[in-house]
């Protein structure tokens, strides 16, 4: 299973239309971690799971969401509910109350994935807003099959960015 998770883009619908384009036949899940600033009506909705952002204008998003898809399921959050930028104690309770070991979230812009407790916390960086170490754009990709998996990071023009990935194991 391929996931594709992208966060953050404040109304860059170019990059999120591209993305789409590049990946659409070898992506089986699409996530949106909130702060796209688009309506509800907007098609690329049809594709993506998303949550509402801090800066999401329209109340038709869910502040967080658990996707199911065959034998995983993952919690998706921005995240400034929940206080990432100094814990993640509050998006821990929830994925335990879930019985979910992956959990995505945005709002901090920085790419990163952190486990605490057998929960792995993925943050897919920001297209339009990028913080931390990498100074471009980046969205995240995590392939999972069995109990093993990776995420990898691409720059906002699509160029890996190995020094990111991360494996997991569930």
């Amino acid at each position: 299973m391929k996931a594709l998770i992208i966060s953050d883009n404040h109304g860059d619908t170019y990059h999120m239309e591209e993305i789409f384009s590049i990946y659409e036949k070898e992506i089986d899940l699409w996530i949106h971690c909130g702060d796209s600033e688009f309506t509800e009506e907007n098609p690329l909705w049809q594709n993506y799971h998303t949550v509402k952002g801090n800066m999401d204008t329209t109340n038709a998003f869910p502040e967080s969401s658990v996707v199911k898809y065959y034998e995983n399921a993952f919690l998706i959050v921005h995240g400034h509910l929940h206080n990432v930028k100094t814990s993640f104690s509050t998006l821990k309770k929830e994925a335990e109350k879930e019985g979910l070991q992956i959990v995505f979230y945005g709002h901090t812009h920085i790419p990163r994935v952190d486990k605490e407790d057998n929960i792995y916390f993925i943050n897919p960086g920001s297209i339009a807003q990028p913080r931390g170490p990498i100074h471009k754009g980046t969205y995240a990709i995590l392939e999972l099959e069995d109990n093993s998996g990776i995420i990898r990071y691409y720059d906002e023009d699509h160029n890996p960015v190995p020094q990111l990935n991360e494996k997991i194991e569930l």
